[in-house]
């Protein structure tokens, strides 16, 4: 769609946007593209590489406001592109030092697997995102964080059940 290529054009000043300091120019950034995945609805997955990392950036902030809409926007990305893409860079994310950014993702995952079609999850590269996720997270420093990968494990357990003691026994060894 139009709406696709103008965003794609525009992912520069968009991103210098959303990682202004200023939070009232940030904000609207945040807000326009929660609007904008709102509209686009899947169609918006062509540019997850484009504003997806540098929202889950946003969360590493100290400025609760800003860290509270990237979260709300990267949500909003979730319920409306329904992308299972979007599990690659949630594993990566809840591998950072900053522990906003680790429990915002970690949170993203518990959505994400309440969201998501479950044929899509069954495949083996998102099945391995998720086990690669629990097991990060499940060991985390943070008690936040391993409270969220307790309820990522119980939504893995419904939807991927012939898994389980596979995934739990290379854990351990």
């Amino acid at each position: 769609s139009d709406l696709v290529a103008a965003l794609r054009s525009s992912f520069r000043p968009i991103n210098s946007a959303l990682n202004s300091e200023r939070t009232r120019l940030s904000g609207t950034a945040t807000d326009f593209m929660a609007t904008a995945v709102t509209s686009l609805g899947r169609a918006f997955e062509p540019l997850l590489p484009y504003y997806l990392p540098t929202l889950l950036t946003l969360c590493i902030r100290t400025n609760k406001v800003v860290v509270t809409r990237a979260k709300n926007c990267i949500h909003a990305i979730i319920e409306h592109t329904q992308s299972p893409a979007i599990l690659h860079y949630l594993v990566e994310s809840v591998k950072d030092k900053s522990v906003s950014l680790r429990l915002s993702a970690a949170e993203a995952v518990v959505l994400c697997l309440n969201t998501f079609n479950p044929p899509d999850l069954e495949k083996e590269s998102r099945a391995k995102d998720i086990e690669a996720i629990i097991k990060t997270t499940g060991v985390d420093a943070s008690a936040d964080v391993r409270k969220t990968a307790r309820k990522i494990f119980d939504a893995y357990k419904i939807l991927l059940p012939g898994r389980v003691q596979r995934c739990v026994a290379s854990w351990l060894t």
